[in-house]
């Protein structure tokens, strides 16, 4: 592994405080903190950035704070040793040159510290304004077994009409003809198309939904190798081992089968004409590939596999400029700003009820832009989950409500059977889309910030039940929306100062139309009267200067 150090210092350290947050599927971004006088060690064996812990930290005493972020998309190891006025920082990685970006600021706190380490990561992005269509897409009603061409243009049809601009074919596409194929054992056979579920093939099926006016998107875990798969058969040569281990991915660190990703991606994108691809990897690489014939040294197996996945996507996106890039590991176990700066988002975690998906963005919304998170919210489970309890028939237009609030905040994307959704719900996803389009997406495209004016929300009814952000750019007027959520107290009152306390704002309800204050000036105190499970999405619109 290689390694980088050095030291922070602070007047006080009996006053500075470490936080980090753990990690794994469903628990993205649990939050701790602890006193900076004791010693923390933190980091990731299996192989992916964030199953175990996400790869951030954060130093502070109230004025005073620093970030950390790991730079890489494998194993990472950090190491805080307290002294007396210093905090050494120790950070090892399975990258050939460990990768860092840090911040640190003087005044201001937190807050200060998230926007200027945001701004140093925009600098490095390539990507430019993001496009942030709305999206449908497959997976959690259907998953595979249920997905076909009917089923995928009937939805097409509902989200069209709802103003939703990409319905995106998640698992289920490939393998052979038979309804029953699993895709998790077939990965890898991607030039196989099932064609029990999908008759007309690919290409005449995305043309089918761009005739309804609206694009097509696909997934592919381009990676992975299905215990079933024929790849392996075919091309042995391909497989990651460990000592001999089948590790179940592809070795890209391989130049022939980096050779055959690029090929199989490209050929499938063309093939349906994507204008969005899922790039999928529910595999844990562990120490990465260690064979002796792939051309890479047996101790960086999975850097070399990693910094091919990186071409790959920096291809996907030269050759199709105006293609979509989605990053997505098991949900958010393989996010960091290394790969952010290779896609265009990051999906944040495969569960998604309210509470999780708020605690998922208010830690995310600290590290990355809001630009970059993609997070759905109370999609309709096609298995069982003790938490995932929305359905089209059975859910109240005001859960439906609630959860298109918290889909306003990043990308917008919805997973739910949209031919069952009542008269009433359809017009609430479209009355969602019409605000998203008018004023959250053109503030996420103009490098906003998020002010996190609440403690983050935990699951299991712990942390924050009143959560409130404000969305601010730098000549647009600020959003605030204010959730409640259920399972504990609520806070009373809300307060807000906007980037120019200088000017009378007219306060409306964005969902209701609703004026609240027909002239405020400076700070804003408000009155919390929300229900369980309910939101409010205020505009600030400046009356006078």
């Amino acid at each position: 592994m290689s390694s980088k150090n050095y030291t922070i210092t602070f007047d006080n350290l009996s006053l500075a405080q470490i936080y980090y947050w753990s990690s794994d599927w469903g628990t993205e971004w649990t939050p701790h903190h602890m006193s900076a006088k004791l010693p923390l060690e933190i980091g990731v064996t299996a192989g992916r950035s964030s199953k175990g812990h996400h790869p951030f930290i954060i130093v502070e005493d109230g004025s005073s704070a620093h970030f950390l972020a790991v730079a890489w998309s494998g194993n990472w190891q950090i190491s805080c040793t307290p002294h007396l006025h210093s905090i050494e920082i120790l950070v090892k990685s399975d990258c050939e040159q460990t990768r860092l970006i840090t911040k640190t600021v003087d005044s201001g706190g937190i807050n200060a510290a998230m926007r200027e380490f945001i701004a140093d990561f925009r600098e490095l992005d390539t990507h430019g304004t993001p496009k942030l269509l709305t999206e449908w897409n497959s997976w959690w009603p259907y998953e595979d077994t249920d997905i076909n061409e009917e089923t995928l243009l009937a939805n097409a049809v509902r989200a069209q009409a709802a103003g939703i601009e990409v319905a995106v074919l998640d698992a289920g596409w490939f393998g052979p003809a038979a309804k029953d194929s699993h895709w998790h054992h077939l990965r890898g056979d991607w030039d196989q198309r099932n064609i029990e579920r999908f008759p007309s093939g690919l290409g005449n099926i995305a043309n089918a939904v761009r005739d309804l006016g609206i694009e097509f998107g696909i997934w592919l875990e381009i990676e992975a190798l299905g215990e079933k798969a024929e790849l392996a058969k075919i091309h042995p040569e391909f497989v990651a081992q460990h000592n001999g281990e089948n590790l179940q991915y592809a070795c890209l660190g391989n130049p022939d089968a980096l050779a055959w990703a690029l090929e199989i991606s490209k050929g499938l994108i063309e093939e349906c004409g994507a204008a969005w691809i899922k790039m999928d990897f529910n595999v844990d690489p562990g120490p990465g590939c260690n064979r002796a014939d792939h051309g890479h040294d047996a101790t960086l197996g999975l850097h070399a596999h990693l910094q091919s996945l990186y071409t790959l996507l920096d291809t996907l996106k030269k050759d199709y400029p105006d293609l979509i890039v989605e990053n997505c590991s098991s949900g958010g176990l393989r996010w960091d700003l290394a790969m952010a700066t290779h896609v265009d988002m990051g999906f944040a975690s495969d569960p998604d009820w309210p509470e999780h998906s708020l605690a998922c963005f208010w830690a995310s919304s600290l590290f990355f832009p809001p630009e970059k998170l993609l997070g759905w919210c109370d999609s309709q489970w096609h298995g069982e989950h003790a938490k995932q309890l929305f359905t089209a028939q059975d859910s109240s237009d005001a859960d439906l409500e609630f959860a298109l609030s918290i889909t306003l905040l990043g990308g917008f994307g919805i997973s739910a059977r949209l031919p069952e959704f009542s008269a009433s719900k359809m017009e609430l996803v479209a009355h969602f889309i019409g605000i998203y389009k008018e004023f959250f997406r053109p503030r996420f495209q103009n490098a906003a910030f998020i002010n996190h004016l609440t403690p983050q929300p935990q699951r299991d009814g712990k942390g924050s039940r009143t959560v409130a952000f404000a969305i601010e750019t730098q000549d647009q007027l600020p959003l605030v929306t204010i959730y409640q959520l259920d399972g504990g107290p609520t806070q009373s009152s809300i307060t807000y100062l906007p980037p120019k306390p200088e000017a009378t704002y007219q306060i409306r309800n964005l969902v209701s139309d609703e004026i609240l204050f027909k002239a405020h000036k400076g700070v804003l105190t408000f009155q919390n009267s929300l229900k369980d499970n309910s939101a409010m999405i205020l505009i600030f619109e400046e009356i006078s200067g």
